[in-house]
């Protein structure tokens, strides 16, 4: 006869956790219903099903399932969005992202993650041999995610990290090296007249950096420079080289490639690194565990350890680095500073 257990209070996370998964299917299916767009004033749920042609008792469920996860609130059987979802999740706001969270989703590549197919049979070789450009096509153009992200939160939340540097003041021109739609350069940019700059990415990403130069009416100052920064000339005469994300694909040549930051950067000049910074033997931050691993499954590896960037930076010159983790919009990142 088998004894009766109790589950220690910091034990009873594990007996919820696929609850996570039913909180996901809600939200991305109420964004792709588009509920939250007719929610900006109070409605009931039948007037909600009526308008869009739904199901009316389980429009009602699911308006109540979000508003118990804080995304609507719910008076006299009246339902109508919360802060979060007035500014994000309804397309009558001018920061919509809702299109957005569905694309990270897919290209996040959870949506198809088989782990025990993956254990069992091993990674895929889709990376083998693969580093720098050709390892970043990989997984394919999201150029049109990035701008999203970009205008979301990234380029405004880099953009006040940059200001904040003692040498904000005499910096004249930027490189923002990898930087896809380069709208996090753009940002710093706009932030002072005299200020010009470069976004360097793929001959194919190019085309989308130069669509978002003229937007923000920047082609007198800002442009847009293509090729394969492990190989080809990244330019020079900067006084602030940032690198968002990209030092990953560079695991295997970070030597080579600080030092041609190092060459780049005009005396006093900073080279900004934002990337992962894995600790704890691979195992922390969970987030940075969680996003990376549909990658690694299929057998790319390009993570970061804490400290990696700024040691090679080092070796090529660099006289001092300083290094922050800072929790960005969308996880943990480090924020590695360099000076020559």
């Amino acid at each position: 006869m088998e004894n009766f257990k109790k589950v220690k209070d910091e034990h009873k996370y594990l007996f919820n956790i696929g609850l996570s998964i039913a909180k996901e299917k809600v939200l991305m299916g109420s964004i792709e219903l588009g509920l939250f767009t007719e929610l900006d004033e109070f409605k009931t749920a039948k007037e909600v099903a009526e308008i869009m042609g739904y199901n009316i008792q389980n429009t009602d469920h699911v308006l109540n399932v979000l508003t118990s996860m804080d995304f609507l609130e719910k008076e006299s059987g009246r339902y109508k969005n919360t802060e979060i979802s007035q500014i994000y999740l309804s397309k009558n706001s001018t920061e919509y992202a809702g299109d957005f969270l569905i694309q990270y989703k897919f290209f996040s590549g959870i949506e198809g993650l088989d782990v025990v197919k993956a254990v069992k049979e091993g990674p895929s070789n889709m990376f083998e041999g693969k580093e720098g450009a050709d390892a970043y096509k990989v997984f394919g153009d999201f150029n049109h995610m990035l701008i999203k992200s970009q205008k979301i939160g990234r380029a405004k939340e880099i953009c006040e990290i940059v200001k904040q540097l003692p040498e904000y003041e005499g910096i004249k021109k930027i490189l923002d090296l990898g930087g896809g739609p380069g709208l996090v350069g753009i940002a710093i940019a706009m932030e002072k007249a005299d200020m010009e700059g470069v976004v360097f990415d793929m001959p194919d990403t190019i085309a989308v950096a130069e669509e978002c130069i003229t937007e923000y009416q920047l082609e007198d100052r800002y442009h847009a420079l293509g090729g394969d920064f492990l190989k080809d000339d990244i330019g020079n005469g900067y006084d602030l080289v940032l690198a968002v994300g990209v030092m990953n694909f560079a695991k295997n040549d970070l030597d080579e490639v600080t030092k041609k930051i190092y060459d780049s950067l005009n005396d006093g000049g900073v080279f900004m690194c934002i990337s992962d910074g894995f600790k704890n033997e691979w195992t922390k931050p969970e987030e940075l565990t969680l996003a990376w691993l549909p990658s690694l499954l299929k057998g790319a590896d390009f993570r970061l350890e804490q400290g990696q960037v700024s040691a090679s930076a080092i070796k090529s010159g660099f006289k001092s680095a300083t290094r922050q983790m800072i929790n960005f919009v969308n996880g943990p990142l480090d924020v590695d500073v360099l000076r020559k």
